[in-house]
């Protein structure tokens, strides 16, 4: 098998002539063809549940088979593939009868192979030569059919040939400073599949994060990142393009994730580079906040003064929130992110190199340990503690949600934990929200705010949920008897 590396960004079509004219592909001879290709799964996408895909391309009078596995679609994304050349379009199982791919095509009757997705594009090729090594850009303009559903769409693809893989990154910042490219987290199946589904232009919620207990913190924290940036960018078109509240929340969520993370990892990942990419993740975050504060009061019944004055602000905030968006400054720090997590000096260091799990335990603890030391009597909280303690909740939560799978031994125990832990989370940012409402200049009977019903009723849902959390205790220890607190 042949192993590929490659880096990926989306391109808006209209942006085609400046890719063609930039400077670092213009000094380079390019060629083109038309490709047809076509994505085959059983009726129950039996090969996509296994995490393989298997198309079969048309191109320059040939037809090239290919199995690979389905991976991380972001960053530099490297891969074992199996190609070989079959006679059309029809998939040749004869050539992979030593590939896993066999086994689970054994009953051709419920496990017969038909097209779902058909990508017809024309690709310009570009091949570099540089001292640190060769790759070879492919720009790709066309469309992707699945089902009764067709989505135009263009990417560029830096794959390398020889040499180090930071070339990639390197070409990608340069292209990404003519161009505005964006950071690709999808490939042609993925892409595919979602617009069969008729979900790419949804909102998306976190995926499922498979952190395994034989990962290096390393691969674990990369892993990570990874996920981050794909729940963010799935969302962003959504926002950039229909202003939608409930894209921007996520979005918001995913970047509140992200720097959670390095917070979490911080002790094996902090190098050079790590301030400033925190620094800069944190000045981006901040842009989304005003936008989805107007959000969240906008909920609430208004009289139509207030909401219309409320709307105009709103309107205003989102104007900023996608300038952000769109700004060179943000594409390139998506770039330069994919690249530190996969090249940068940080890996090298011990302890990137040791196993996660003993590593996560230790940081758990230490979260567990602030959420213990705050106190059982939520009601009784200031303002500030009861947003420590809500910013403590939110890090837990986002934590687990990395690193469940590191706890196969106490899935019941960590069910009830997170459920715990995301009642206490939502609870006190309800709290959150009423003292935000007030910041907003909208409110002018503080009544309504201190010591209202709708204020008991969360602050005693919180204090439920503490109650519940600290029964449950740390699910992480959990083979090793600790007591709960």
């Amino acid at each position: 098998m042949a192993r590929e590396i490659e880096l990926k960004l989306e391109v808006d079509p209209d942006d085609l002539p400046l890719v063609r004219q930039d400077p670092f592909l213009a000094r380079a001879e390019s060629h083109s063809n038309h490709q047809v290709t076509v994505y085959y799964d059983t009726p129950e996408t039996r090969l996509k549940k296994h995490g393989l895909t298997l198309r079969v391309r048309s191109v320059g009078g040939k037809f090239i088979q290919t199995v690979k596995p389905v991976t991380d679609s972001v960053g530099l994304l490297s891969r074992e593939e199996m190609e070989c050349e079959v006679r059309s379009l029809e998939p040749d199982l004869g050539w992979l009868s030593d590939h896993p791919i066999h086994s689970l095509l054994r009953d051709q009757k419920r496990d017969r192979l038909e097209p779902v997705i058909c990508s017809d594009v024309n690709r310009t090729s570009w091949q570099i030569d540089r001292r640190n090594g060769s790759m070879q850009v492919d720009l790709d303009h066309g469309t992707i059919t699945a089902g009764e559903h067709s989505e135009e769409f263009a990417e560029l693809e830096f794959e390398l040939r020889d040499g180090a893989p930071a070339s990639l990154i390197v070409a990608a910042r340069r292209l990404s400073d003519h161009v505005p490219a964006r950071l690709g987290v999808l490939t042609k199946a993925e892409r595919g599949f979602l617009i069969a589904s008729d979900c790419l232009h949804r909102v998306h919620k976190a995926d499922a994060i498979h952190v395994r207990r034989d990962m290096s913190v390393a691969d674990a924290f990369e892993t990570i990142i990874h996920s981050c940036l794909k729940h963010y960018r799935l969302n962003e078109p959504l926002v950039i393009r229909k202003s939608k509240a409930a894209a921007l929340h996520q979005a918001r969520v995913a970047m509140r994730r992200l720097r959670s993370a390095f917070t979490l990892f911080k002790p094996a990942v902090e190098d050079v580079e790590f301030q400033h990419l925190r620094h800069e993740l944190r000045w981006f975050t901040a842009q989304l906040g005003d936008a989805r504060n107007l959000d969240v009061y906008l909920e609430r019944d208004l009289d139509e003064e207030e909401r219309a004055e409320l709307i105009r602000k709103r309107e205003e905030a989102y104007d900023h929130v996608i300038d952000a968006m769109n700004s060179h400054k943000f594409r390139r720090l998506l770039i330069d992110l994919v690249g530190w997590a996969a090249i940068g000096a940080w890996r090298s260091s011990k302890a990137a190199q040791r196993p996660v799990e003993s590593f996560a335990n230790r940081r758990l603890d230490r979260l567990w340990n602030s959420i213990v030391s705050a106190g059982r009597d939520v009601a009784a909280m200031d303002e500030v503690t009861r947003h420590g303690l809500r910013i403590q909740t939110k890090k837990m939560r986002y934590a687990i949600e990395f690193l469940c799978g590191l706890y196969p031994h106490a899935h019941s125990r960590e069910k009830r934990f997170a459920v715990a832990v995301e009642e206490l989370q939502e609870s006190l940012g309800k709290l959150n929200d009423m003292v935000t409402a007030k910041t907003l200049g909208a409110v002018t009977d503080d009544s309504w705010l201190i010591g209202s019903l709708e204020e008991r009723r969360h602050l005693i849902a919180a204090e439920d949920a503490l109650r519940d959390l600290l029964r449950t205790g740390p699910f992480w220890r959990a083979h090793e008897e600790v007591e709960p607190a």
